[in-house]
């Protein structure tokens, strides 16, 4: 992957579509114009529809976003989110943070399955980093979290002419390791963590230099390019993910 600075004009008007963009999204607060705005799935399989303003105050999505992300275990650190946490996550670092966006992923009867985003999306080098991909619903749609992610790398190609896709996971969560892989990405790094107790919480940290143990985890970084045409970003064959 290009991780080389565009041109200072190239940067401009990528961040500043990226910008424009992500807040024309976010700021909706109405349900039938983010229906509206939704990005339909390749042969109707469903939506993805932006977790807007219109969710800020929505208790029963701010529940389930709860409920998911304690069942996670892509995140990096062990920690224990509650109601109130989700809810000032939701407003500090989602919509109030202007390169940062988050779609729900819903079936073709409605029925939100998971959600999938972009973070640190403006930046001199044009790279948007896969944020949040969680399945909250198990076991009904297969394959529908990797198609709605192909189907969000097209929207973004489409909308913003990025120079490529990235992310982190980490490496005891083979599922999600394999599950990027399939998709196209290559692991471009690995970096050693040290497990530590902080607060009652687990917490994965860098590795010290001088630590010569061997790791409790690593930082798996990974790397998807970009075809010639966004038309080329195939969504199948099924994964059933």
């Amino acid at each position: 992957m290009n991780t080389n600075n565009l041109s200072a004009e190239a940067a401009a008007v990528y961040q500043a579509a990226v910008k424009t963009q992500f807040a024309a999204l976010k700021q909706i607060n109405q349900f039938d114009e983010l229906v509206a705005r939704s990005i339909p799935l390749d042969d109707h399989k469903g939506y993805l529809l932006c977790v807007s303003e219109l969710y800020a105050d929505d208790d029963i999505a701010i529940a389930r976003l709860t409920k998911w992300r304690k069942e996670a275990v892509t995140f990096r650190d062990s920690f224990k989110p509650t109601f109130d946490s989700t809810k000032r996550w939701l407003r500090k670092l989602l919509l109030d943070v202007p390169d940062r966006i988050l779609f729900f992923v819903l079936d073709r009867y409605g029925n939100t399955i998971g959600h999938l985003g972009f973070a640190h999306a403006m930046n001199d080098q044009g790279l948007m980093e896969v944020d949040n991909v969680i399945r909250g619903v198990k076991d009904i749609e297969p394959g529908i979290m990797a198609l709605s992610t192909k189907v969000l790398f097209r929207w973004a190609v489409q909308a913003f002419s990025p120079q490529g896709f990235h992310l982190n996971t980490i490496d005891s969560n083979t599922h999600a390791v394999q599950f990027y892989i399939r998709l196209g990405f290559k692991i471009s790094e690995k970096q050693p963590l040290r497990s530590i107790e902080e607060d009652g919480e687990e917490k994965l940290i860098p590795q010290p230099a001088d630590d010569k143990n061997p790791p409790d985890d690593y930082i798996v970084c990974m790397d998807y390019a970009l075809p010639v045409s966004p038309d080329n970003i195939v969504t199948g064959p099924r994964q059933r993910v």
